[in-house]
C-alpha cells in the first residue's frame, strides 16, 4: 500500500526590493548610531584631558608647597650667561626691550636647565623625577651649551599628560630617532598681551590687525617678549610669570581669588601644523619665554576655524602659508577649550565666551569682578 507524502511548503528567497529596504533599515540605523558613538568617544578623551590638567594641577600645587610660589615659567638666555670659556656675554642677557621695539632681545630658548619651563619645573611633583635627572645643573649658561645640559635628553621623553588625545597621541617628531623631540598641548597663562593674537610676520605689517579693542587689546603691536607681556605688569599679571629677573607668583599674589584665575589651558594649534607652527615648533621643555609653552587672555579658538598660516594677514586672507606665532589658547574639542584655575579645578570654557570675561580669568590681578554665571 502505498504512503502519500505530504507537500513541503515552497520557501521563497527575499525579494530586490526586501534586500534594499533591509539595507536602509540597516543604515539608518547606523547614521543614529554613529553620532553616540563619536559623542561617547569625544567624551572619554575630554575626560581624559581633563585628568591630563589635573596632573598638572597637582605638580604645581606640590611644588607651590615645597616652595612657597607657583612653579616659574621660562626665560631666554640666562641672567649670568658666560661664553664657552666662562668670560661674562651680554648678548644672553638682553631682557628690556619696550615697544614699539620688536623682537630684539635675547631668544629663543634657555641656556640652562634653571631657565627651563614651568612643566619641566614640576616633574619631580608629577611622578616625572627620572625625566628631571637627566637634566645636567653642572654646567655653564653659554649658548650651545644645550648639547651637553641635558636639553636633548628631556625633550625626547614624550610625557602621557601633554598630550590631548582628542588632538594627537604622545609622541616625538622627526625623522632620526636620536634627536626626535616630543611636544606639548598646554600652556601656561601669562596675563594681559599687548599686540596682537597671531604674528604673522614679527609685527612688520599691519600692525594694528588682529588686536581686538579695548579693554580686551591693547596697542602698540609688541612681541611675547617685550617688557610689558612678560605676566609682570601689575594689573596684567599671569599665573606664570617670566623668570629672567627671578619673579615667582606666590598664591597671595592672586588677588582676583584663585577660583577666577587661569594657571594653564590647552593652547590652540591647527590640525595640519602639529610641530610646525611657531607656537609648536620648540622642545617641550625649553622653548624659552614662547608660544610653545606660554599663551594669553584672548578667547580661546577651537582649532579646525582658527587662523592655520601666514595667508591669514594677506588681503583679502587666504588658506595656509607660512607658520605663524599663536597667543591664543584653544582645543580639538567641540564647542571649547578646558582650563586649570588656580584653585586645582578644571573647567570647560565655550568658544563663545564672553572676551571680556575671559581677560579678566586671565589676569590674575586686575582686580575686577567676575560674575558667577559669566561662563
Amino acid at each position: 500500500m502505498s504512503q502519500i507524502r505530504p507537500i513541503r511548503p515552497t520557501r521563497h528567497a527575499f525579494t530586490l526590493i526586501e534586500l534594499l529596504v533591509v539595507i536602509a533599515i540597516i543604515a539608518v540605523l547606523i547614521a543614529l548610531l554613529l553620532p553616540a558613538v563619536q559623542s561617547a568617544r569625544e567624551a572619554a578623551r575630554r575626560t581624559q584631558c581633563t585628568n591630563n590638567l589635573k596632573q598638572l594641577g597637582l605638580g604645581c600645587f606640590n611644588f607651590e608647597s615645597a616652595n612657597g610660589y607657583f612653579p616659574q615659567g621660562p626665560h631666554d638666555g640666562h641672567p649670568q650667561a658666560v661664553t664657552s670659556s666662562g668670560a661674562p656675554d651680554p648678548n644672553g642677557f638682553n631682557y628690556d626691550e619696550v615697544s614699539p621695539a620688536y623682537g630684539g632681545t635675547t631668544c629663543c630658548n634657555a641656556w640652562h636647565p634653571d631657565g627651563w619651563n614651568q612643566f619641566f619645573k614640576i616633574l619631580p611633583y608629577a611622578e616625572q623625577q627620572a625625566v628631571y635627572n637627566l637634566a645636567n645643573f653642572s654646567v655653564l649658561p653659554y649658548n650651545g651649551g644645550q648639547n651637553v645640559n641635558g636639553d636633548l635628553d628631556v625633550s625626547r621623553v614624550a610625557i602621557p599628560y601633554h598630550s590631548c588625545p582628542t588632538r594627537r597621541a604622545p609622541q616625538r617628531y622627526g625623522t632620526d630617532p636620536l634627536t626626535a623631540i616630543s611636544k606639548n598641548d598646554y600652556a601656561g597663562c601669562a596675563g594681559f598681551f599687548t599686540g596682537q593674537f597671531i604674528d604673522c610676520d614679527f609685527g612688520v605689517a599691519d600692525p594694528g590687525r588682529f588686536i581686538p579693542p579695548a579693554p580686551n587689546g591693547a596697542t602698540p603691536n609688541s612681541d611675547e617678549r617685550s617688557t610689558i607681556n612678560q605676566a609682570n605688569t601689575g594689573g596684567r599679571k599671569g599665573a606664570i610669570a617670566w623668570s629672567g629677573r627671578g619673579v615667582k607668583r606666590k598664591l597671595a599674589d592672586i588677588s582676583d581669588g584663585t577660583s577666577n584665575s587661569i594657571l594653564i589651558g590647552e593652547k590652540g594649534l591647527p590640525p595640519d601644523r602639529h610641530a610646525g607652527e611657531g607656537g609648536d615648533n620648540e622642545r617641550w621643555n625649553n622653548a624659552g619665554w614662547d608660544e610653545d609653552v606660554i599663551r594669553w587672555h584672548f578667547v580661546p579658538q577651537p582649532d579646525r576655524q582658527a587662523p592655520n598660516g601666514t595667508g591669514a594677514c594677506a588681503t583679502p586672507p587666504t588658506p595656509g602659508g607660512a607658520s605663524i606665532w599663536r597667543r591664543t589658547f584653544g582645543s580639538s574639542h567641540p564647542g571649547g577649550a578646558n582650563m586649570l584655575l588656580c584653585d586645582g579645578s578644571v573647567r570647560f570654557f565655550k568658544f563663545t565666551v564672553d572676551p571680556g570675561t575671559f581677560r579678566k580669568l586671565a589676569v590674575v590681578d586686575d582686580g575686577e569682578p567676575i560674575s558667577s554665571d559669566a561662563y
